[in-house]
């Protein structure tokens, strides 16, 4: 393996979780790091804390959804800072509920910024380290859910699978040029991934109180986002060709290649329309809303970690947001 130095590296969604772990870990190797975000404050927050520890980053405000956008930002990298040698496209979302119910404005974000914008992040800066002609590495950031097929969370699922086979797929055709492709599968990683969610058929107050739930749960039982991130970062070193982040992420891998009747059988049990109409019974009483409100309000969380952030409303398509440094 040739030594690994990145001068400089791309991250998106590097505002927070796993993508500001794996910034942090890539300035901790010596790269100049680009830090992009929807949310300007946090990328802002992530740079501050790089810098604290005497790397170097700048923080720039991106929806990779759209790609006017993310190509400016590739032009402008080469242009002020040069071709990266490191790009991890790891933003993205969650949308989840019965397929039929989910709103097509839900379903296109989803797959605007879960798939399509991993897709042009390899056009774009693939296509300047092949032309620099001296190689560097793409990371993109899937999910086990590409391994899994569940229901209530199809539109994650079919997207992490895309991001899957494209980065399999573009590591063979990327090979002769010395440009490597990794994919990373993580598992249950301590993010608030969960604060983006949407989640079809519930109303507003139980969504609030399902993302606070899971983002606590997630930051109690989820691996720490900076050790994701080193682990990320080593993949890339080595030149893995996928990484399944967790214990949970290789079992459920290797399961589904062995057993893949009885793992779609498992799946259909799991999430069924049986556990469905029980879960529904149960968040509809009209008891239910107050339990769980402060349940959610005493339950514990991890210190330390992204804060909770309310997302942007996408009901009309997002106006391009400004690069700003």
């Amino acid at each position: 393996m040739k030594p690994f130095h990145p001068h400089l590296a791309v991250v998106t969604g590097a505002g927070s979780g796993i993508g500001r772990g794996t910034a942090k870990a890539l300035a901790a190797r010596g790269a100049e790091v680009i830090v992009a975000d929807i949310n300007f404050a946090t990328a802002e927050d992530t740079a501050a804390l790089i810098r604290s520890a005497g790397g170097s980053a700048f923080p720039y405000a991106l929806d990779v959804a759209d790609p006017l956008s993310l190509e400016a930002l590739a032009d402008h990298v080469k242009t002020a800072h040069g071709v990266p040698d490191v790009v991890v496209n790891n933003a993205g979302i969650v949308v989840g509920g019965p397929f039929f119910d989910i709103r097509p404005a839900d379903l296109q974000r989803i797959v605007d910024v879960n798939l399509t914008a991993i897709v042009h992040g390899c056009r774009l800066f693939g296509a300047q380290m092949a032309e620099r002609g001296t190689g560097g590495q793409l990371v993109n950031i899937s999910s086990v859910a590409a391994f899994a097929p569940m229901r209530m969370g199809t539109p994650y699922g079919f997207t992490a699978a895309g991001v899957k086979h494209l980065s399999e797929t573009l590591r063979v055709e990327m090979a002769p040029l010395g440009i490597g492709v990794t994919v990373v599968c993580p598992g249950l990683i301590a993010t608030n991934l969960a604060a983006t969610a949407t989640l079809a058929t519930l109303s507003t107050e139980q969504v609030a109180i399902t993302r606070q739930i899971v983002v606590k749960g997630m930051t109690l039982l989820g691996m720490h986002p900076d050790k994701a991130g080193r682990k990320i970062v080593e993949a890339a070193a080595t030149d893995r060709a996928m990484l399944p982040l967790r214990a949970e992420s290789r079992l459920i891998y290797y399961f589904t290649r062995a057993f893949p009747n009885f793992t779609r059988a498992l799946m259909r049990v799991g999430s069924g329309p049986e556990v469905e109409r029980a879960v529904r019974f149960v968040i509809d009483h009209p008891g239910f809303v107050g339990v769980a409100r402060e349940a959610a309000e005493l339950m514990p969380q991890r210190p330390g970690l992204q804060t909770y952030w309310e997302p942007p409303e996408y009901d009309d398509p997002p106006p391009p947001i400004p690069i700003r440094r």
